[in-house]
């Protein structure tokens, strides 16, 4: 099945890459992550078209007969457009992500000024320590309510760990900005042929506005372009969102729009 979005096409490289199984039913993907079942958009299915109105029944059917133990649900599109509001209207969650992309290296952002990037003698530097990927999942796990604390904390050290053994074979790099000894924003990259992809881009509330991310951003598509085969960085933002002026300002621009419909667990 053919999907041209870079952004999905590049989900799907990195889930395989972190030992989910990606099968081809003809008219639709089932993605599976064993090892992270409470990861939605590692359990999920994906439509190669837009979300159509006559298709709920059925594709939430489709997704509760792979997944019959799963809380969540969540099914992606993978066209914008269609009858979203027909998901919404059931009560579903409808996100539309934007799929950017660049052949240069991201400029630096802009710092107001005044505003100082980090403490003195702290600066952007690669993951590497048990307490650097600690702290990565601490930083995933932010605004969690206490109640569900512990759940996610799982969830992210799992992920952590995937993304650790991706670091360790030299494919990705995760890279963060510390104040002082706190992890206080960070990102990945995947090298994936000619395609280089961002992950997980997260800046503390505390620390926003600082050009932090614009400087991780940079640092991670150096990287990246240190392997001649690489000749793209894809990176995806959710429409509407803060972040996607920052990717624009970088260089980024827009290839493609997808759209994925979830419900918490139950």
């Amino acid at each position: 099945m053919r999907i041209d979005s870079p952004g999905l096409t590049t989900d799907l490289d990195l889930l395989r890459l972190q030992g989910s199984t990606v099968t081809d039913h003809g008219d639709h993907l089932v993605v599976r992550t064993d090892a992270n079942p409470t990861f939605w958009w590692g359990n999920f299915v994906l439509v190669p078209t837009e979300a159509r109105a006559t298709e709920v029944d059925r594709w939430v059917a489709r997704f509760e007969q792979e997944f019959p133990e799963a809380r969540h649900r969540a099914i992606a599109f993978a066209l914008a457009g269609g009858d979203t509001d027909a998901w919404a209207g059931h009560r579903w969650e409808v996100d539309v992500d934007v799929d950017l992309a660049t052949t240069d290296l991201p400029l630096p952002a802009e710092v107001p000024p005044g505003i100082p990037a980090l403490r003195a003698g702290s600066s952007p530097r690669a993951l590497s320590s048990d307490d650097d990927w600690e702290q990565s999942a601490q930083v995933g796990a932010r605004d969690t309510p206490e109640p569900q604390l512990e759940e996610r904390l799982v969830f992210e050290r799992r992920r952590v760990a995937a993304q650790r053994e991706l670091a360790d074979s030299g494919r990705a790099r995760w890279f963060g900005a510390f104040d002082g000894d706190r992890l206080v924003a960070r990102l990945g990259i995947v090298r994936l042929g000619g395609l280089a992809r961002y992950q997980d881009v997260v800046t503390l509330a505390s620390h926003r506005r600082r050009g932090l991310a614009g400087a991780l951003v940079r640092a991670a598509g150096q990287w990246a372009f240190e392997d001649p085969a690489v000749r793209q960085l894809v990176i995806v933002a959710e429409d509407g969102g803060p972040a996607i002026g920052l990717y624009r300002r970088a260089g980024f621009v827009e290839v493609a729009r997808h759209v994925g419909v979830s419900r918490p667990p139950v």
